[in-house]
Parts: C-alpha cells; sequence; structure tokens
C-alpha cells in the first residue's frame, strides 16, 4: 500500500513539476528527452541535431541570386554630394536621371538640416546634426520634384525644384 502512494505521489509531483515549467527554456526538456532517449540505449538526440541545425541555416552562396535579382530595381543611377550650410544648399543638380539617387549629405553648418522631397509625400531623404555627414536613398520616377529642408523657418532659402527625366 505504501508503495502506491509513494508512486502516486511521484507521479503527481512530476506532473506538477512539468505543469509549472515555462516556454522559457524549452532546452530543458529537450535536455530531459535526450537524457531519457541515451538511459534508454537510444542514440543521442544532440548528435542528431547537428546536421539539421546546419539545415535551418541559410546557406549564403543561395543567398546571392536573390540578392543580385533585387539590385537592379534598387541600382543607383547617379550619387550626388549635397553641402548644407545654415541656410543653404549646394550640389542639388536641376536634373537627374530617373531611377534611385544616393545622396551623401555633409553638413557644414551649426544647425540641424535635412533633404525632403514635397513631391513624395514630404519625404525625408537624410538628416544630419551641424558637423555631421549621412546618406540616403531616393527613387525618383521622370517628373519635377521639391527638394527642400523640412526644418522650421528653412525651406525659403533652402529649396530647388529638380527635374527627374
Amino acid at each position: 500500500m505504501r508503495r502506491r502512494v509513494l508512486i502516486v505521489c511521484a507521479a503527481l509531483g512530476a506532473i506538477g513539476l512539468a505543469g509549472c515549467g515555462g516556454d522559457d527554456d524549452s532546452d530543458s526538456a529537450d535536455e530531459q528527452a535526450n537524457s531519457d532517449q541515451a538511459e534508454n540505449g537510444e542514440p543521442d538526440a544532440d548528435d542528431a541535431d547537428e546536421p539539421d541545425d546546419d539545415a535551418d541555416e541559410p546557406d549564403d552562396d543561395a543567398d546571392e541570386p536573390d540578392d543580385d535579382a533585387d539590385e537592379p530595381d534598387d541600382e543607383i543611377v547617379e550619387t550626388i554630394n549635397v553641402e548644407a550650410g545654415d541656410l543653404y544648399f549646394e550640389g542639388i543638380p536641376d536634373t537627374l536621371p530617373a531611377g534611385t539617387i544616393e545622396i551623401e549629405f555633409s553638413n557644414v553648418g551649426e544647425m540641424l538640416h535635412d533633404v525632403t522631397i514635397e513631391e513624395l509625400g514630404d519625404e525625408m531623404v537624410v538628416s544630419a546634426a551641424g558637423g555631421e555627414t549621412d546618406t540616403g536613398t531616393v527613387t525618383l520616377e521622370p517628373g519635377e520634384y521639391a527638394f527642400y529642408c523640412a526644418v522650421p523657418g528653412h525651406r525659403e532659402q533652402m529649396e530647388v525644384t529638380v527635374t527627374v527625366e
């Protein structure tokens, strides 16, 4: 009788401990299962998992064709060097080709400046604090675009109309 009570208590305790475990440490359940399999004379699951772990990781060579496939859409057709000073822009051309444009932005002034494009829903392409540099890209279709600094009070002196062909 005592033996049955001990077996029932041990079973209930094991069930209680299993129910108290959270999802935070899922490896401990795997380790317990592996330990149980090893004790029963079955092969160690850790050895069997190693090839599967490598199979789950993406192959670097397999990614290369996908990256190349994306490049034509995002290929930079022109890079412009824009200098922003306190209340001026230099380097934004009057015309640009259609496609992805890279803007290498250098803020030589003391105030924050940016390049924002009105026709793209006032999209800020790049910004930099005084004395800083940054790079941004934007894809433009043929048309006219207002490039401006969106910092309050700056647009009047820092706006250039660009024709994209």
